[in-house]
């Protein structure tokens, strides 16, 4: 049977990332059924017109096309994550972040009109609730998801043919290299150029302007990278995001391998289902083949001595790990 690393927690992982969407109908539907009698005829919300407004039966109706929208998105990229929990966290993360805080925003446009016979103004505590609740929602969705599980840990030498740099006992050997995106600066300078818009164009809803800068933001300051290669594993470390680091230890690195080019779609801090690293253009990357089932890519011009260094540490880790066992 293969392994499945994704298996424990991913039920709560689903249920995290599609509970969202049936709140952004739930939540309205409940609210008009149980206020119904004192709210006014029509749904006075965003500053609607009388003329304008709908009946509260078509203005709970109308959220059902955005929430299955964003409910299917979200589970075609679990299912596409099936295998990967840590993607599957980051997506109930998302999920609980805009899901409850849409839900909460049409909570309050209900609420404020209890009681009242006409348009009333939007309270100025609704923004300020709205990414209240979207900030303790991503913390929630991150938090209930769980521990992630550790990857299983190879335990075979690198196979033939890969590059191996032999390191004497006792040698200590370090590989440093440092990279710039300017094709990542552009995307995250294009997503910041789109909140613009988005913010200038009035609208009350904040969150997809929130996403596009927030998009951007995380762009740009993962456009500098740093590597490092030691005896404590493949070290990649984000100077202009405060020094935000990840280590991959060698247990979870079955071997490197350098590849003349790779394309940077869909790779970051996370990645996608295709991976994860930085790629910053055309020109040789280190390749990683990791026991998670994603590959780990980085440009660097040295790619090849990257790669034999990375093998010869995997050499002589599991050499001295079955002479060890062997006594």
């Amino acid at each position: 049977m293969s392994h499945d690393p994704a298996r424990s927690g991913r039920t709560r992982r689903l249920v995290l990332t599609l509970a969202p969407p049936v709140l952004m109908v739930l939540v309205p539907l409940v609210l008009v059924a149980g206020f119904g009698g004192r709210l006014p005829a029509r749904a006075f919300v965003e500053g609607a017109s009388p003329q304008y407004a709908s009946t509260w039966s078509r203005w709970v109706g109308m959220h059902l096309y955005p929430a299955v929208l964003f409910g299917g998105s979200w589970a075609v990229f679990f299912h596409r994550y099936w295998n990967w929990p840590e993607l599957q966290r980051l997506l109930a993360t998302l999920s609980m972040a805009f899901g409850v805080s849409l839900a909460v925003t049409e909570g309050i446009h209900v609420l404020t009109l209890v009681g009242a016979h006409g348009p009333v103004p939007t309270p100025g505590w609704a923004v300020p609730a709205e990414v209240t609740a979207a900030a303790g929602a991503a913390l929630a969705g991150w938090r209930l998801s769980g521990p992630l599980p550790p990857p299983p840990e190879a335990g075979a030498a690198p196979p033939p043919g890969a590059p191996v740099l032999s390191l004497a006992p006792g040698l200590r050997a370090v590989y440093a290299a440092s990279t710039l995106s300017r094709r990542r600066l552009l995307y995250g300078l294009a997503w910041l150029a789109l909140a613009g818009l988005q913010a200038a164009g009035g609208s009350s809803v904040w969150q997809g302007a929130t996403f596009f800068a927030v998009a951007g933001v995380a762009e740009v300051l993962q456009a500098r990278t740093r590597l490092r290669i030691d005896a404590g594993g493949v070290e990649v470390a984000l100077p202009w995001f405060g020094g935000l680091r990840r280590i991959v230890p060698f247990t979870a690195v079955a071997y490197a391998e350098a590849l003349p080019a790779a394309s940077g779609r869909g790779l970051g801090l996370f990645g996608s289902s295709r991976g994860w690293g930085f790629v910053s253009g055309p020109g040789p990357v280190l390749a990683l083949k990791l026991t998670e089932g994603r590959p780990f890519l980085y440009s660097t011009r040295d790619a090849g001595t990257a790669a034999a260094l990375v093998n010869g540490m995997l050499s002589r880790i599991r050499e001295d790990a079955g002479r060890a066992d062997r006594r």
